[in-house]
C-alpha cells in the first residue's frame, strides 16, 4: 500500500494578529458596533467582558462600600469600572481603582498607571486573565499595588513591587486581614466573604 504525503501550506504563525491601538478602538466604537457589548482593549485585542453574576456584582458593591467608609476625604478618588490608560495597546476596565485625589473628579482626563495606589480585580471567570494578561500589564506599567478578590477560592491575591512583567511581592490571603498601607485600607477576609460561605 502507497502512502501519500502532502506538504501542509505554511498558513503563518498565530501571532499574526492585528492589534489595534487605543485610538483605533475608539473609532470603532465610535460606529456603535460595541453599543450592547462590555468590551476593553487588552495588548490590542477587543475582549469581551463577561456578563457579571450577582457574586461579582455584590462584592463590587461590597468594596466600594468598604472604601467608602474609609476617611479618604480629598486624599484619594475612588474610581470603579472605568478605562485606565496603560499605553498604545491597553485601556482595560478595573473593578475598582484607588488613584491620587483630583479636584475634577477625572472629568478631563482618563486615569493612568502613575496615578494608581491600589487597583482590585474581583475575578470569578475572568480569573486566568486577571493572573496573567492583566498582572502583567499592570506590572509593567508600575501599578504599585494589584489585588485579585478571587470569588471561586474566597481569597484575596495580593501583588506588590512591580518588577519587570510581574510582582516582586505575592501573597493569597485566606483568613485574617489584609491591608494596603499605601491607603490606610484594611480588609477581614472573613467578613468579605461571609455572605458566600
Amino acid at each position: 500500500m502507497t502512502v501519500q504525503t502532502q506538504v501542509m501550506p505554511d498558513i503563518g504563525q498565530t501571532n499574526d494578529v492585528r492589534r489595534f491601538t487605543i485610538e483605533e478602538y475608539y473609532r470603532i466604537a465610535e460606529t456603535g458596533i460595541f453599543d450592547d457589548e462590555r468590551v476593553e482593549l487588552i495588548n490590542g485585542k477587543i475582549i469581551t467582558m463577561a456578563a457579571m453574576n450577582t457574586p461579582h456584582i455584590g462584592m463590587v458593591t461590597r468594596l466600594l462600600r468598604l472604601l467608602n467608609a474609609t476617611d479618604f476625604a480629598e486624599q484619594y478618588s475612588l474610581l470603579s469600572q472605568v478605562p485606565m490608560r496603560i499605553e498604545k495597546y491597553n485601556e482595560p476596565e478595573p473593578d475598582l481603582m484607588v488613584a491620587k485625589f483630583r479636584e475634577d473628579d477625572y472629568l478631563t482626563v482618563y486615569p493612568t498607571p502613575d496615578v494608581m495606589h491600589l487597583l482590585i480585580e474581583v475575578a470569578d471567570t475572568t480569573l486566568d486573565r486577571d493572573r496573567g494578561e492583566k498582572k502583567r500589564n499592570y506590572a509593567s506599567s508600575n501599578i504599585p499595588e494589584y489585588w485579585i478578590v478571587n470569588l471561586p477560592d474566597q481569597q484575596i491575591e495580593i501583588f506588590k513591587e512591580p518588577k519587570g512583567n510581574d510582582y516582586n511581592f505575592k501573597r493569597i490571603i485566606q483568613s485574617g486581614s489584609v491591608t494596603c498601607e499605601a491607603i490606610g485600607f484594611t480588609v477581614v477576609i472573613e467578613d468579605l466573604f461571609k455572605h458566600l460561605r
